[in-house]
């Protein structure tokens, strides 16, 4: 009776043990939580396979993640909204000033499309692009190309990427006010793709998803990874991640994954240029 007794004390124990083991293994980093990402547009093509990648190898985590520009992500991770904010831009002096800290996850260029069917001209110099985007040029012929009105199409102004395209090409000159507007990289291909005579922009990740557009070279650079990477290719960009400095365990898990070499060869399988 007594060895009965032990026996089953024994395997008692063993069970306890087992299903604290199970019980650990369920969470045994620690991390369990709900979060909010939000922001740039162009960041969501490798941000939504990562998280979910995240979330997989963290069951204890949930990530949500909405797109309505990079100003809204970097304003969103300022006051709350988002516990990471994404933009696909430089941040500002005044949003550091504020708080913001960016973490720069990924390099992209920003390449210049057309209407394949109806746009003759293969390359455009950087002074070009800043005429034709301020509407000092409208039409075509003026660049060697047909006679037809340039029928320019840019993004919303809480679009990151319109924000690093101004910059780098209109230097002290604004954009036109008769452009047709559009509010993603997406949108802004699909409408150049499907207007004639349209000019626009896109990240790279974009160029080659609408059949109806072609990139242009700028000053005879083709715009690709190799480019951006020895700085040939003028319109690039750092792609960050936005917090306030205090992250907690989740937030620091996740951008350790980002720039991880499985987060960094999710961001290049997008299309985008790895930092590492």
């Amino acid at each position: 009776m007594k060895k009965t007794l032990i026996l089953v004390s024994l395997l008692l124990a063993a069970g306890l043990v087992f299903a604290g083991g199970q019980q650990a293994a369920g969470s045994s980093d620690g991390l369990s939580g709900n979060y909010a990402f939000g922001g740039s547009t162009t960041l969501e093509g490798f941000l939504r396979p990562a998280i979910d990648e995240f979330t997989e190898m963290h069951p204890g985590v949930t990530i949500s993640y909405d797109a309505p520009g990079s100003s809204a992500g970097v304003k969103g991770a300022l006051d709350g909204t988002y516990d990471l904010g994404a933009a696909s831009r430089k941040i500002k002096d005044s949003e550091k000033a504020d708080g913001a800290v960016p973490v720069v996850v990924a390099l992209d260029g920003v390449a210049v499309v057309v209407n394949k069917e109806s746009v003759t001209i293969s390359n455009l110099g950087m002074d070009q692009i800043r005429k034709i985007f301020s509407g000092e040029i409208s039409n075509w012929s003026v660049l060697g190309g047909p006679n037809a009105e340039i029928v320019v199409v840019n993004r919303d102004e809480a679009s990151g990427t319109r924000a690093a395209f101004g910059d780098i090409t209109l230097g002290d000159a604004k954009f036109t006010d008769k452009a047709i507007i559009t509010t993603g990289n997406g949108d802004m291909v699909a409408k150049v793709g499907s207007t004639p005579y349209a000019i626009g922009y896109c990240g790279f990740a974009y160029i080659d998803r609408e059949p109806g557009t072609k990139a242009v070279t700028v000053d005879g650079v083709e715009p690709s990874m190799e480019n951006v990477l020895s700085e040939k290719f003028p319109i690039q960009r750092p792609l960050n991640m936005v917090h306030t400095g205090d992250l907690d365990d989740v937030e620091q898990a996740f951008l350790d994954y980002l720039l991880s070499e499985d987060g960094q060869a999710i961001i290049e399988e997008e299309g985008f240029i790895s930092v590492r």
